[in-house]
């Protein structure tokens, strides 16, 4: 009997193509869409399935999206953090709520479009996640917070392909997503306006603008409309450039100051995950990522707790924004993901 594998699909070519090249190896697939009543393209997923002559299943998951994502995002606007919904989305949504479903229909696996690839470590006993080939398109940020059960019971077939690979295959074979665009945004905010999105949630306040020395420059209509590193829409003169350094939400004041004020070496984060198991060294150099789509860069990791890591970069970075994710390297693969945090901490140097 072949080895029964569902596939994440989102109506994309990549989540597509990723079913065609199961099937081809020989298993058996079917396709699982989450319904999360944000997407334009499940009825793209439905239509790949018949395609490929896979049995394809919705899986109503409005309500858990609802109370554990979209709650997580507003809360941590709400905390003058800038969230990533889509890392928590990946650990509890996906490869979680989606997972359990997939082994509730049978399925040994869970297969994903993802770039990433998946590496036995026989040392360490365990599954270890890689950067994809193409490392323009690699997303193993976004699964920093995995857990190696869920590693194990994943499948990732696309880690070894470049994007243009993945094209010229959907094309080949005649799945009509061949050339589908790309969609850059948080899914459940296709226009892109997280202010538009939040003010179905939250009340702003105005409140003021200052500089680090405390002199007010300029007013605004809410917090949740900043992020660190912001320049535009403060509508501050100065004379000189001024960016957003920091966000006071409870007090409703927004910090800026000049470029050079915005780069930092130092990070603080909690709150973190080992996919593939603590290391025993509690100080390591590492490459890091702040952000998604930035090269990883060197840096000291100092491991403080199993919960805290702290870092230095061995340049300045620019905009560190407490919320987003600080992901770890080690020789290309995941060592740790964690959230950031403003915490100003004392560590030995």
């Amino acid at each position: 009997m072949p080895i029964k594998v569902a596939v994440g699909m989102s109506g994309g070519v990549d989540s597509s193509t990723t079913a065609y090249l199961l099937k081809k190896e020989g298993y058996e697939v079917i396709g699982l869409t989450m319904n999360i009543a944000y997407s334009d393209s499940i009825k793209d997923a439905e239509k790949i399935a018949k395609y490929l002559n896979i049995p394809h299943f919705y899986v109503d998951l409005r309500k858990e999206f609802e109370e554990q994502i979209i709650k997580y995002f507003i809360d941590s606007y709400k905390s003058g953090y800038t969230p990533n919904p889509c890392t928590f989305c990946n650990r509890i949504m996906k490869f979680g709520l989606l997972l359990k479903k997939a082994q509730e229909l049978g399925a040994e696996y869970l297969a994903t479009g993802h770039y990433v690839r998946k590496v036995w470590d026989e040392e360490k006993k365990a599954f270890l996640l890689k950067r994809a080939r193409d490392l323009k398109k690699d997303q193993s940020y976004f699964l920093a917070y995995l857990t190696q059960e869920q590693i194990e019971k994943s499948l990732f077939p696309l880690g070894d392909l470049t994007k243009n690979e993945v094209r010229k295959l959907a094309e080949e074979i005649g799945l009509f997503v061949s050339d589908k665009e790309e969609s850059q945004d948080i899914c459940f905010l296709p226009d892109r306006d997280y202010r538009k999105f939040l003010s179905r949630y939250l009340v702003e306040k105005k409140g003021k603008i200052i500089t680090e020395d405390g002199v007010e420059v300029g007013c605004h209509d809410g917090v949740f409309s900043f992020t660190i590193g912001q320049r535009r829409g403060l509508r501050v003169a100065l004379g000189k450039p001024v960016y957003v350094k920091k966000i006071i939400p409870e007090e409703g004041i927004v910090v800026v100051a000049e470029r050079e004020k915005i780069f930092s070496r130092e990070v603080y984060a909690k709150n973190v995950n080992y996919p593939s198991g603590m290391p025993r060294e509690k100080e390591l150099e590492v490459k890091a990522m702040i952000r998604y789509n930035m090269e990883p860069q060197p840096a000291l990791l100092k491991i403080l707790s199993e919960e805290e890591i702290y870092l230095t970069f061995e340049e300045p970075q620019w905009a560190i924004t407490p919320g987003q994710i600080l992901v770890c390297y080690k020789d290309d693969y995941v060592l740790c993901g964690g959230v950031i945090e403003e915490k100003e901490i004392e560590v030995e140097k």
